[in-house]
């Protein structure tokens, strides 16, 4: 990616050189920044990833933050094929491009092709954080590309792993996404979802924008750490004994870590995690920010800094006071054994005499039905964040049969997990297509975990059936893996 220090440049320094802006030249500064986004969208089909869904049109907003850049919420540009953004006071739309997108972070950046705009546009300034009780503007262009505004106030604050965001009370909120909230001239949130019916929506907060915003300062773009790190609260006295903590000390047990993640080889399961980056935590695994009040810790674990940074820490170990650093590591989705739902790409499947068969991803995990085959495969999810239970890269699973005559009697296969094809053992869905090369004594055998059946197909009527399935059902295409044009 190009680098983008001039993103903090112009958003810090160039904009407004005069310091605080007066309200008489706000609308005009508004009308050059703020920008409404018209996206076309098209996923794929869960449990049918060989059709397109249903194309999808959404009006989302935005604003300037750099020379032709927008940022905008994440979840506004998901699966697009076309973006087009329009200006204040006009109704024509210009081309745009997804310049980076973090789903993490619940941002992104959109780049505007056409020069004239490009010109146009001016940053907006970002401001600091706002608190409890604080009474700002909320500014978005409505359906006729007007500049509207609302008031709103902020009455929660809530972090969770990635990001901070803050509740808002508001009156002649029009609902919808990507609206600015302003306080003394300057950008103080981005609105990520609304409830017009109750007045209320949520702002992702001035300090999570930045983070990402700077993010991209040098060009090379480190994102958000992650890990899994799981800790049990000691909100009673019999637990705060058994860790050995006294009366005046305060903290969260470690119960597990996730192998070779944040954390792991430096904090030991066991240990009572009493301090981060000089912050007190209490018995329910939260700290006090010097604005938003009580928040979880896990914020300043992986939403506070950038992956590759280190964290200090303070344990109780067997008792013990011990000071301990540990370098913030990514997430590298490749190496989860469980990955994110595949965004922006069509997810990889293949079928074989009528097997369905998928990579377990998160989406499909979490609709999983309550059937024995669906219960393991849910476990896989649960358990794939920390200690995987078997040494495998992916779950490979057949999903269903679709029925043909040559695979007669296996129609309640479903939801099986495939341990090997042909004798070979299956680690990733481009295992299956390797091993189906080499028949076992002119069959394909597949074997499943916790199945008594196999399935046994003879190899040299495979093509066939896979063409006469697809011709039954109307499937495009039998297989889709990574390299397939």
């Amino acid at each position: 990616m190009r680098a983008l220090g001039l993103v903090i440049c112009s958003v810090c320094c160039l904009c407004f050189l005069s310091g605080v802006s007066s309200a008489d030249d706000l609308m005009p500064r508004l009308r050059a920044g703020l920008v409404k986004l018209r996206v076309n969208s098209q996923g794929y089909e869960q449990g049918q990833p060989w059709n397109r869904a249903a194309p999808t049109t959404s009006t989302s907003r935005g604003f300037v933050v750099g020379p032709g850049l927008i940022l905008t919420s994440a979840n506004n540009v998901r699966n697009h094929i076309l973006i087009e953004v329009s200006e204040a006071n006009s109704v024509r739309r210009y081309p745009a491009e997804l310049k980076h997108v973090d789903y993490r972070a619940g941002l992104a950046l959109v780049e505007i092709t056409d020069p004239e705009l490009r010109a146009r546009m001016k940053p907006l300034e970002l401001g600091d954080p706002v608190k409890l009780d604080d009474e700002f503007d909320i500014y978005q262009l409505g359906s006729d590309n007007m500049v509207e505004r609302a008031n709103a106030r902020v009455v929660r604050a809530n972090a969770s792993s990635t990001r901070l965001t803050l509740r808002l009370q508001a009156s002649g909120l029009a609902g919808g996404t990507g609206e600015i909230a302003v306080r003394d001239g300057k950008v103080v949130g981005l609105v990520t979802g609304t409830q017009a019916s109750k007045q209320q929506a949520t702002l992702l907060s001035i300090e999570s924008i930045r983070h990402y915003v700077k993010d991209h300062d040098d060009g090379k773009y480190a994102g958000l750490p992650g890990g899994t790190i799981w800790w049990q609260p000691l909100l009673r006295d019999d637990l705060r004994t058994y860790y050995g903590l006294n009366k005046d000390q305060h903290g969260v047990a470690i119960t597990r870590l996730g192998k070779d993640q944040t954390g792991h080889g430096v904090l030991m399961e066991g240990d009572v995690l009493t301090k981060i980056d000089g912050y007190d935590i209490d018995d329910e695994g939260r700290f006090t920010h010097e604005v938003h009040g009580r928040l979880s810790a896990r914020y300043l674990l992986f939403g506070v800094k950038y992956a590759g940074e280190t964290a200090k820490a303070t344990v109780l170990r067997k008792g013990n006071p011990v000071e301990v650093e540990f370098k913030l590591k990514a997430i590298v989705p490749e190496k989860r054994l469980v990955p994110p739902t595949p965004v922006d790409t069509r997810p990889e499947f293949m079928i074989v005499g009528g097997l369905v068969i998928f990579e377990l991803n998160i989406s499909l995990a979490k609709s999983m039905p309550r059937s024995p085959g669906g219960v393991v495969i849910r476990r896989y999810r649960e358990h794939a964040t920390w200690d995987p239970p078997v040494d495998r890269e992916r779950v490979v699973y057949v999903d269903r049969v679709e029925r043909h005559p040559s695979n007669k009697g296996y129609e309640t296969l479903t939801h099986a997990i495939i341990r090997t094809v042909n004798g070979k053992p299956i680690s990733r869905i481009a295992d299956v297509a390797e091993a189906l090369k080499t028949p076992q004594d002119k069959y394909h055998v597949f074997t499943f975990e916790l199945d008594e059946v196999d399935f046994v197909m003879h190899a040299a009527e495979t093509e066939k059936i896979n063409k006469a399935l697809a011709e039954r059902y109307n499937i495009p295409r039998l297989r889709y893996l990574k390299g397939d044009e």
